[in-house]
């Protein structure tokens, strides 16, 4: 019977840890995560940006716009429209090829417009001390979407080339990845790079934009705020001592 009752034993010993039994916590019950609601969420948010798109042939293009978002929820959000005029002055190349090779481009497309739509997701949120005086909250989002890019067809001086057509609208999908900084709970500088895909007629070509902006996030009705109820219960409590105090 003594034998029998060794063996449960030591069965015991090797099947449960011994941390356990000592009534210690184990490390795993010693992690505490801090998890927060995002303080600066907001159901819209409107946007003003400059950027710069760095694999255009014939021309330097920055695009200056606006867009307007609307965020679902704290993960996810619609950016509605974004639309953006591009400044493009003209780079090295085109002069390069006609003084070194002695070739000039037949025609060359000019960007002058695009506008997307994109669908984002917001994984990543935390917060940043800065030089130990004051902390910074932020947010990493996923986007992806399409829309149309807007060329006007450029020709050579001098050329009588002209299919009398202005321009052309270009099909293109877009996404990429990017921060949000919040200076306070209105405003935010947001920063980003996307890969910009337009599908022409004989192929596709991919733009690299790089842009910064500011951020305008607003309510248009006062969010309905959850009730703690430790904090309730501890408002009444104190409440209930603070009357028989008088």
């Amino acid at each position: 019977m003594k034998k029998y009752l060794v063996i449960i034993a030591l069965s015991i010993f090797i099947f449960f840890p011994v941390s356990n039994a000592s009534g210690e916590d184990t490390k795993d019950e010693a992690r505490v995560y801090a998890v927060q609601n995002r303080i600066f969420h907001r159901d819209h948010e409107i946007n003003f940006d400059i950027g710069y798109i760095a694999n255009e042939n014939f021309f330097h293009p920055f695009p200056i716009g606006f867009g307007y978002i609307f965020n679902l929820n704290e993960n996810y959000g619609w950016e509605v429209a974004r639309a953006q005029f591009i400044l493009a002055p003209e780079n090295d190349l085109k002069s390069d090829l006609e003084s070194q090779f002695g070739v000039t481009p037949s025609e060359f497309a000019k960007p002058t417009f695009m506008i997307h739509s994109h669908l984002v997701f917001k994984p990543f949120y935390g917060k940043n001390a800065v030089l130990n005086k004051g902390v910074i909250n932020h947010e990493t989002y996923l986007f992806a979407g399409g829309g149309v890019v807007k060329y006007d067809w450029n020709y050579p001086e001098g050329s009588t080339q002209n299919d009398g057509s202005t321009g052309e609208m270009v099909p293109s999908a877009s996404f990429g990845i990017g921060s949000k900084y919040f200076i306070n709970d209105k405003f935010c500088l947001n920063f980003e790079i996307r890969d910009i895909m337009n599908f022409w007629s004989d192929g596709m070509e991919n733009r690299i934009y790089v842009g910064v902006g500011i951020g305008y996030r607003f309510n248009l009705k006062p969010r309905k705020v959850e009730k703690d109820e430790t904090f309730e219960k501890l408002n009444r409590y104190l409440k209930k001592e603070k009357d028989n105090d008088r």
